[in-house]
């Protein structure tokens, strides 16, 4: 139980910006932050080459030292030295301009969607490279499917990605005989109903993720791309499926599904989960940990991908997931180096020991050892197909972000009918 509970502690702070940026330990190693070169100087690496990596870790980070880990080891065997600048999460301001006024960055690695959305021009096309190693045979599938998705092509190998669902406290739901995870929104009433029948709040709901949950039930309706253009464009009276998932909303909380005190201020809502008070909560995969810590909860988790609806687009086998990744600057004169690094640390031992040390998902499926807390999400994450955004579509239009969380709020709290979040939505876009 020790482990769990440190486990628990390192797990609470993997969800910055979709970054998992855990809590330090003791940094036995000589990095500094700024420039440090890796490697020893015995070594030919004048021979075999340098590579510069510009981080968006801090050096006293876990993902840090296990990367740092990862760099020695390839020292050791090409005798190529790797100078790092370890920028932390500053990176995002200086590296745009670094790379157009041609700095010397050979690789660095940033959130995995801004990367194939917002560096497309400035880095390599991996397809070659990773092709002649059967990376897609590896990979888990819905990550480099999204980078080509957004990018066209695989621009960024992704690691240490983070998935999302329904969360719940296996013993409540084995006291209220569930056997079988959910898989339709039929389905999901039907254990909703079942765990109101035991004396529980089936579902907690935190005012933070209000928004999340509903891009999440529309989606499933109509699919991300649609509801992209229903924020853009603003036709949330003209999609007959808005005012279906507004009133999907509503049943639930008619129907008591809803904790009563949701949406409570975050995190209070998930609290519940934690103090047995309510059984399941939709959120990310860091979710089990942060309510652990929260809480002191000494939970048996369980997770099921989020349920698909009758009628529509999209299948339970798409979710939000994210990821950090790599990148190789296009200009850089040692790409293959630059690769092979990367292959090193997102793949086998060192993919493994960043997942159990940062309390994190492994990048290689063939890695199939998890942290404790997210043994039970292996399955349903193995199973996507596609992804999801954050939100699912509703921050196409960032003009209208805090208007969609107001009234979602709205809805959640039963302030607003279903029409009445449509009419709102629609005059608010006119």
């Amino acid at each position: 139980m020790k482990m769990k509970k440190l486990m628990s502690l390192i797990l609470a702070g993997c969800m910055a910006f979709s970054l998992t940026a855990c809590g330090n330990k003791d940094n036995g190693g000589s990095t500094t932050e700024g420039e440090t070169p890796t490697g020893n100087d015995t070594t030919t690496s004048a021979d075999a080459g340098e590579l510069t990596y510009w981080s968006m870790w801090n050096n006293t980070e876990p993902q840090a030292k296990v990367i740092q880990e990862a760099i020695d080891a390839y020292t050791a065997e090409t005798g190529i030295k790797v100078n790092v600048e370890w920028k932390g999460r500053d990176l995002g301001t200086v590296l745009q301009s670094a790379l157009e006024a041609g700095e010397k960055i050979d690789f660095f690695d940033w959130d995995y969607q801004k990367i194939a959305m917002e560096y497309a021009d400035k880095v390599l096309s991996l397809e070659d490279m990773a092709k002649a190693i059967n990376y897609d045979d590896f990979a888990i599938k819905a990550l480099p499917a999204s980078v080509r998705r957004w990018a066209g092509e695989l621009i960024t190998i992704p690691y240490q990605p983070y998935t999302s669902g329904v969360f719940y406290n296996k013993a409540m739901f084995e006291k209220a005989g569930i056997e079988k995870e959910p898989q339709t929104w039929a389905e999901f009433l039907d254990v909703c109903q079942k765990i109101k029948d035991s004396g529980v709040a089936p579902l907690a709901q935190d005012d933070a993720y209000v928004d999340y949950v509903f891009g999440y039930h529309l989606a499933r309706y109509v699919g991300q791309a649609e509801v992209e253009n229903i924020a853009k464009n603003g036709d949330w009276a003209e999609n007959e499926y808005v005012l279906k998932a507004a009133q999907d909303i509503i049943d639930l909380k008619d129907k008591g599904y809803l904790s009563e005190y949701a949406p409570g201020a975050y995190p209070e809502g998930e609290n519940e989960v934690g103090y047995e008070e309510a059984a399941m909560v939709v959120n990310a995969s860091w979710v089990p940990s942060e309510i652990t810590n929260n809480t002191q909860c000494d939970l048996d988790w369980g997770m099921f991908n989020y349920p698909s609806v009758d009628g529509g687009k999209d299948p339970n086998t798409v979710a939000n997931v994210g990821a950090q990744g790599f990148a190789i600057n296009k200009n850089s004169e040692n790409a293959q180096a630059a690769f092979d690094l990367i292959m090193k640390i997102t793949t086998g031992e060192f993919d493994q020991k960043m997942a159990l040390e940062c309390g994190g998902i492994p990048a290689d499926s063939r890695n199939e050892e998890w942290p404790e807390d997210l043994v039970g999400v292996r399955e349903s994450f193995l199973a996507l197909t596609e992804t999801y955004d954050w939100n699912a579509g509703l921050n196409a239009n960032p003009d209208i972000k805090e208007t969609i969380k107001t009234n979602c709020l709205q809805l959640f709290e039963g302030k607003l009918t279903a029409q009445q979040f449509v009419d709102a939505m629609e005059s608010a876009t006119k």
